[in-house]
């Protein structure tokens, strides 16, 4: 059970620090004949970090651990595969000015990075105008002038002002535009280096077009600045999964996005220090057997981290290292076995696997609304101890699917209690980021019927929340937890009434048992008082001087009767 090994990309170059002493340290090494390990190696990380997955288990695997990626070599592959299609607008219509724009540098060569745009009817001239002037700024490094004359653009296309026959315009079309130019937004701040107003216009950008892979790839780049490298990783996952399902067929690009995955990636593993982890190579599926087989071979790894041990039974996680989009046969899956050092930390998990909807705070009535003391506790544990672990566990997996567990229902609930709570910023945050979740599901998923009527209902109550339309009405989430709630009441009534059961059965037990020793007591024979022996008594003494007295006369004995 170790981490896969290491398949070394043509571009790609080996952990080098940048200073002098180091490099001169290191070519000593490499000069001896015996490899040595590193002393950062030899250590044993408790953390769940990368080098513990893959050198923690060497005695049983010749498998060795993969090599890092430098910092240097991230930051090129970022550059590289977010800012490679900035040109100059020099056209006058959308079509052949986006597809500039969104075409990829001449040093990787690439197909275009967004939609084909060479299709579009003409678009207005205002909005050709406010592009065209936007973009002079941007070239000349202005990003926050160029920002705000991007946002202008912007308005204009939410006036209507998209194209010359509006009327005549599809909607595929005009999300194509507008996710255009939200995109241009979010380049601007991150050029500025602020992700945080990038955040949400790479969530609308994504939204309106989710198979453009280059909207995903600014997105793990804001995340990565916002120090959230779980889901920057997920993102250059999904990044390099539709840059192959959209027909990219450049083996330099694929393995510049794999390259950068990796990176972010292992910035992910390093950075959990509240429990572990391990990658279990397997295929097929799995049983009680497997698993208990896994979960023994972790309490070897990791004895620190034993006290609650949770695999995830499904699955289908995916590293990249090992994985061909193309060729799904030699694409590796693993199981996910986490371990945590107390068993409060994750025993969350076993409820999220068993119920649909289960509740984590304790309220006690599911029909009254929650106090504000009942909100704190629901913030706490959902965004502190569930949503992280959570994070976790879908950042190496690309289908989660819309079941209890896969972090949208829980992230929706989530956003419920911000909004109670008054947070409205970070309220609208989470709804946007579950928008582009819904939005980029089904290119990553095969869905049921089912599915997709609960994909449409959560879209649909997501927007309506966001615009603030039908505020009385149930939403889908929040059904699903009454629901729920109902349940875990009716769960805590049962197993309380049959606790109260058992004591009445056991106190009636000890009544019959003592009342039968009482009968039995009565029915014993008694021991005999002093003067009998044998069951037979004495005659009773008469007094001496009652010999000597006369017998009593008759008429007095009358009398007295």
């Amino acid at each position: 059970m170790v981490f896969p090994k290491y398949t070394e990309h043509p571009t790609v170059q080996r952990n080098q620090p940048e200073e002098k002493g180091q490099n001169n340290r290191k070519r000593k090494k490499t000069d001896s004949s015996a490899p040595k390990r590193s002393k950062k190696n030899d250590t044993r990380r408790k953390d769940g970090s990368l080098d513990d997955c893959a050198g923690a288990n060497n005695e049983r695997s010749p498998l060795s651990s993969p090599p890092r990626i430098s910092l240097r070599d991230l930051m090129e592959a970022e550059t590289k595969l977010v800012f490679s299609d900035e040109q100059d607008i020099t056209h006058k219509s959308l079509a052949s000015t986006a597809t500039q724009l969104m075409c990829q540098a001449a040093e990787i060569g690439g197909p275009p990075s967004g939609p084909n745009l060479s299709f579009l009817p003409q678009i207005d001239k205002w909005l050709d105008v406010a592009l065209q002037d936007a973009n002079s700024y941007y070239q000349q490094k202005k990003y926050a002038t160029a920002a705000s004359r991007f946002t202008a653009a912007l308005e204009l296309c939410s006036k209507g002002a998209v194209f010359e026959k509006p009327f005549n315009a599809d909607y595929e079309d005009v999300c194509k535009v507008v996710s255009f130019v939200e995109s241009r937004i979010v380049a601007c701040y991150l050029q500025m280096k602020r992700p945080n107003p990038a955040l949400l216009h790479c969530y609308r950008s994504i939204q309106l077009n989710p198979i453009c892979f280059q909207n995903h790839l600014r997105q793990a780049m804001v995340y990565r600045l916002l120090g959230n490298p779980c889901e920057a990783a997920r993102a250059a996952m999904i990044a390099d999964y539709i840059y192959w399902l959209s027909g990219g067929n450049n083996r330099h690009i694929s393995k510049l996005i794999k390259l950068y995955w990796q990176g972010l990636l292992e910035a992910a593993l390093t950075m959990e220090k509240t429990f572990s982890f391990v990658f279990t190579p397997w295929s097929g599926e799995s049983s009680s057997n497997v698993t208990e087989k896994i979960e023994e071979a972790f309490r070897k790894l990791h004895p620190a981290f034993t006290d609650y041990i949770f695999t995830d039974p499904c699955g289908g996680h995916l590293l990249p290292q090992t994985t061909d989009w193309s060729q799904p046969s030699s694409t590796q899956s693993y199981f996910l076995t986490l371990g945590f050092r107390t068993r409060n930390d994750g025993d969350f998990l076993h409820k999220l696997l068993h119920r649909r909807c289960p509740t984590f705070t304790g309220q006690r009535s599911p029909f009254t609304p929650p106090s504000y003391r009942d909100l704190e506790m629901m913030f706490e544990m959902q965004g502190k101890k569930i949503l992280p672990v959570l994070d976790f566990i879908k950042c190496t997996k690309l289908s989660v699917g819309f079941s209890q567990g896969s972090g949208l229902i829980e992230r929706l609930q989530y956003a419920s209690v911000l909004g109670q709570l008054n947070r409205f910023r970070e309220h609208m945050h989470v709804l946007q980021y579950t928008l582009a979740e819904l939005a980029v599901a089904p290119y990553l998923q095969d869905i049921s019927p089912s599915d997709s009527e609960l994909l449409l209902a959560l879209m649909a109550d997501t927007m309506d929340t966001l615009e603030g339309k039908r505020p009385d009405q149930e939403r889908v989430w929040n059904a699903m937890q009454k629901v729920e709630a109902v349940k875990e009441m009716l769960y805590q009534i049962e197993e309380t009434y049959l606790k109260k059961k058992a004591l009445r059965a056991i106190r009636q037990q000890k009544a019959k048992e003592k009342k039968a020793l009482k009968k039995l007591s009565l029915r014993s024979p008694t021991t005999p008082p002093q003067g009998q022996l044998n069951g037979v008594t004495d005659p009773q003494p008469s007094h001496p001087i009652s010999e000597h007295l006369p017998p009593p006369h008759k008429h007095l004995s009358s009398a007295k009767k």
